[in-house]
């Protein structure tokens, strides 16, 4: 199974965005994980049509993703 980091924001329009990780270190808490949401918001790099894509932290989860390869 691949677990993911799902890292939800919303942008400036309170429109819903996402960051995933892909190969997250699977010991974090819920302080580190927010730290970290909060100094993406406090970098201001990322914009889409003028306005701040990451501006307002709304939540973040693990999720296991099971694949079964049939052939």
């Amino acid at each position: 199974m691949a677990k993911k980091l799902y890292l939800y924001f919303t942008n400036e329009d309170e429109q819903p965005t996402t960051i995933i990780v892909q190969h997250p270190n699977q010991n974090l808490d819920g302080v580190a994980v927010r730290s970290f949401m909060e100094k993406v918001m406090a970098l201001e790099l990322f914009e889409h049509k003028g306005q701040l894509k990451y501006a307002n932290i709304k939540g973040a989860k693990y999720m296991d993703k099971k694949t079964d390869v049939l052939f």
